[in-house]
């Protein structure tokens, strides 16, 4: 159910967004941005920016930026192949993701860290379709025992095979490109529908402090120009690569995101960009990215805030620090899972498994990923109040000292508004011990095993199916679809 806008949490008054966009723009029009892009700085002069030749700064005025703002996209469909897990990029609900590559599996059986092979690719992303918390379907780990010249195309087979879900593309060189078109050969038919379908959506994160690099620009600049969407995320660091004051990292990130969009609005009449952030505090006595702090879910609530007042989409990072599947990672994962829906976030897409700031990815974890998701959406619904469920008839009917358990619409109630736990424990001590007193971490692996068992992805049409064949054949010989579908 979509977050009634009275609900939504607000970590800025309107003054507090307003001051942060004037002091962007003065950042943009004195500073400027340095863009190291020789595509991207001749399509910001023949647009009438100003550059400085030697050095790639570019400065822009506000009345260039709020023209590229206003030219926007407010609202998109991200397609699926199969069309039941397409959506609204608004739609009123905060979607989640799993994490980014990562690049070291926790394995759910002996919680060993080790590199992520490809068998925990496919597991993950079997593991991701079959959970109807997850909006996106993907292989969130970086599989190290593939080559590196077989890697784009393994991936691509693995994530269309396994999860029939959206998912994001590859960079923007020629060869990955091409490689993608052949995907939307595959998936779509005809390559030229991919500008009137938004199938593979782009990504990229701005260098802070405020620079573009050039393999993000190409990303930005070809994505753009084929009507597609871009995520636009930042991750400055506070007390680093960005200043130490909240307000102050939010004005330099606002920067770097309006001088994406203005990059974006060179090649496109209406940029389809989505406002993101990363970003959290550097820890001063590790020197290494804070993501569980409760700044970070302050930067991240605050951001969203900022992007919905442009009238952009918005995606927040939800993460922990912690090494393992703890206490740690719930409380501090909770925390901001919570914040991003309660501010009204489009999407949470860095969430669902990963931990240890993105570097790890856990089975175990994404298991109660799921359980603290299903709790933020119970909770963001909040509690609706109307004739029915003020319940005075009810109350009437049972009088003094009554039972309501023997009333019909108790359970016509509590179906309704009560979550049920997929994962949590809710049987007294007795039961428990009976029961074998499973602790999380087991109840997590049986539910992991279950899914497994039960879900079966969306197949394939043969003649897709053929086509991903022919493509492995090519791009990466010795992978069948058969092999990427084994996921133990």
């Amino acid at each position: 159910m979509p977050l009634p806008k009275k609900h939504y949490l607000k970590i800025l008054d309107k003054d507090g967004i307003e001051a942060i966009h004037g002091a962007s723009m003065d950042v943009l029009q004195k500073v400027g941005v340095k863009v190291e892009s020789p595509r991207g700085l001749r399509v910001l002069g023949e647009n009438g920016y100003s550059i400085d030749e030697k050095t790639g700064i570019v400065k822009m005025t506000e009345s260039q930026v709020v023209a590229a703002l206003k030219s926007c996209k407010r609202n998109f469909r991200w397609d699926a192949r199969r069309e039941a897990d397409s959506f609204d990029f608004v739609d009123g609900r905060t979607k989640f993701g799993p994490g980014a590559q990562c690049l070291y599996f926790i394995d759910p059986y002996s919680n060993a860290l080790r590199q992520a092979t490809l068998r925990d690719g496919i597991l993950i992303t079997r593991l991701l379709d079959a959970l109807d918390t997850c909006s996106l379907g993907y292989m969130p780990t970086y599989p190290n025992d593939v080559q590196e010249k077989a890697m784009s195309a393994v991936s691509w087979a693995v994530q269309t095979v396994n999860s029939a879900k959206p998912s994001y593309g590859g960079s923007a060189d020629d060869e990955s490109w091409e490689l993608m078109m052949k995907m939307i050969d595959i998936i779509l038919g005809d390559r030229e529908l991919f500008r009137k379908k938004s199938l593979f959506a782009g990504y990229i994160d701005p260098i802070s402090p405020l620079g573009h690099d050039q393999s993000m620009v190409d990303i930005l600049l070809r994505y753009s120009e084929h009507n597609q969407p871009v995520f636009v995320m930042v991750m400055a660091l506070a007390g680093g690569t960005a200043p130490a004051s909240l307000a102050g990292l939010l004005v330099q990130q606002n920067a770097e995101i309006l001088s994406s969009i203005a990059l974006a609005r060179c090649v496109t009449k209406a940029p389809k960009i989505i406002y993101g952030s990363v970003s959290c505090p550097l820890d001063m006595r590790s020197g290494i990215a804070a993501t569980g702090t409760p700044e970070f879910s302050l930067i991240g609530a605050a951001s969203v805030q900022i992007g919905r007042s442009y009238g952009l989409p918005t995606d927040m990072g939800v993460q922990s620090d912690s090494k393992i599947s703890d206490a740690q990672t719930s409380y501090e994962k909770m925390q901001s899972a919570l914040m991003a829906v309660l501010s009204g976030a489009d999407f949470a897409e860095l969430f669902m498994g990963s931990t240890e700031t993105f570097n790890a990815y856990s089975p175990i974890q994404l298991m109660i990923d799921d359980e603290i998701a299903a709790y933020v959406y119970r909770i963001a619904r909040g509690i609706e109040v109307d004739e029915e469920t003020l319940s005075v008839d009810v109350i009437s009917k049972t009088g003094p000292l009554g039972s309501y358990l023997s009333h019909p619409k108790t359970i016509t109630q509590f179906k309704r508004e009560h979550s049920q736990a997929r994962l949590s424990d809710r049987l007294t001590r007795q039961q428990w011990m009976s029961s074998g007193s499973k602790p999380t971490e087991e109840r997590a692996r049986e539910r992991m095993k279950s899914l497994l068992a039960d879900h079966v992805p969306e197949p394939l049409e043969p003649e897709a199916r053929k086509g991903l064949e022919d493509l492995l054949r090519e791009h990466a010989p010795g992978y069948s679809l058969a092999e990427l579908e084994r996921y133990s």
